[in-house]
């Protein structure tokens, strides 16, 4: 009863899908710490590569980088933001040039630092928050 995180519940920002991540991972903070922190870690690279498949107008790799990224934010409780990454991914499967994504493109591009942010946030949160029960 004495449980690390027994007597206190984190509450997540209201973008995040709370009831999701309870369901994925119950009260265990410290595992969806690390999960933030991995996403962080590899979020710059990930992003670069999009953006590096659109600059040079390669929809393949487009498709692909996207794909990557979209499962991580179901991970972090942010279903939308991957709902987003499935309907851009059905639109470069139907595109034949970058050219013809460029206002999605750029909604994505938004979005996704969007939710950098958000994440970065919330982790910085819930490292707050499991400090205080080690």
């Amino acid at each position: 009863m004495n449980g690390p995180n027994f007597s206190k519940k984190f509450i997540f920002n209201e973008k995040f899908d709370s009831e999701y991540l309870y369901s994925l991972y119950e009260d265990d903070y410290q595992y969806i710490e690390e999960i933030y922190s991995t996403t962080l870690t590899h979020f710059d690279n990930d992003m670069h590569a999009i953006e590096l498949a659109f600059s040079t107008d390669n929809l393949d790799n487009l498709k692909k980088a996207v794909h990557k990224m979209k499962p991580t934010f179901g991970f972090v409780g942010l279903p939308t933001v991957q709902h987003i990454c499935k309907e851009f991914e059905d639109i470069c499967q139907k595109a034949t040039t970058t050219n013809e994504l460029t206002a999605q493109y750029q909604q994505i591009v938004i979005t996704l630092a969007e939710s950098k942010k958000l994440i970065a946030t919330e982790y910085s949160k819930l490292k707050e928050f499991n400090s205080n029960f080690l």
